[in-house]
């Protein structure tokens, strides 16, 4: 592959703000809304509604950034 890493920043209809996705070339991704919040001090009332790890943003732009 000729990428070390592919992002693209998404609202996110499930959390009702903006998250960054990011892919690995290893096939690995990450939600940076998922990173920034489940440190948090009410990281369980921010995701709440999140669908990480099974996200279909997250599994969707991982697929699409693969087949590059």
């Amino acid at each position: 592959m000729g990428w070390q890493v592919t992002a693209t920043t998404v609202r996110c209809q499930h959390v009702g703000d903006f998250a960054t996705i990011m892919v690995q070339p290893d096939g690995t991704s990450k939600c940076s809304y998922v990173n920034r919040h489940s440190r948090a001090r009410d990281s369980k009332r921010r995701l709440r509604d999140c669908k990480w790890p099974d996200c279909p943003l997250v599994s969707d732009f991982q697929k699409q950034a693969l087949a590059l």
